[in-house]
């Protein structure tokens, strides 16, 4: 073996063992690699780079929350909407409509929801200071003092229905203020149009 064979020898296993170190670390890095010929005959490893995938985040940072666990877990169906339950709910006297309430503000927004409802609207509170009284016996008596209405308000605000005619309104407190001091006052009804009363006890 002359000393030529011996170099080319030299420089072939030289050779392989660069490839063989380049696949050992692109095995351990976990990138892909793909293997050309080359002119000598021996498959020569070249990396390419990973698209689309990350490794996983382990520096203790808090993850933003997904779409799926930020969705509340009762869902509403298409078109319903969430159900509101009054706490001032319309009743009946014979044939008579009327509602009461108007303790804190939630009662008189849904008060004033349902005033466009009734033609007498009345309110009960103390002479100077507005305080509202919260417990009042109402009645209502017609043209010929036929009793039409009698319910306790349970709150300043008592709005009612009334058919068109001449009415006799007498209203009581119940509750500690003004107690067995009973105020009467006349109203026309005309029809649709409201018609309010306002009535004030001294403290």
């Amino acid at each position: 073996m002359n000393i030529r064979t011996v170099r080319k020898l030299v420089a072939m296993a030289l050779m392989l063992g660069g490839t063989a170190v380049q696949s050992a670390a692109a095995v351990q890095s976990g990138t892909p690699q793909t293997s050309l010929p080359s002119s000598t005959g021996v498959q020569l490893a070249v990396t390419q780079p990973e698209y689309g995938i990350r490794p996983a985040d382990n520096s203790g940072s808090a993850s933003s929350p997904s779409p799926a666990s930020a969705v509340p877990a009762q869902k509403l169906e298409q078109g319903q909407e969430p159900a509101m339950e009054r706490s001032s709910q319309i009743q009946t006297d014979g044939d008579i409509r009327y509602v009461s309430g108007g303790i804190g503000e939630s009662e008189r927004i849904e008060l004033d929801d349902l005033s466009g409802q009734f033609n007498l609207h009345m309110l009960f509170a103390t002479q100077g200071s507005g305080e509202y009284l919260s417990a009042v016996q109402v009645t209502i008596l017609d043209a010929r003092s036929g009793q039409v209405l009698s319910a306790e308000s349970k709150g300043p605000w008592f709005f009612a229905q009334l058919p068109k005619g001449d009415y006799r309104v007498e209203v009581t407190p119940t509750g500690s203020r003004g107690q067995g001091e009973t105020q009467r006052k006349t109203v026309r009804i005309d029809g649709a149009s409201r018609t309010r009363l306002d009535f004030y006890w001294m403290k």
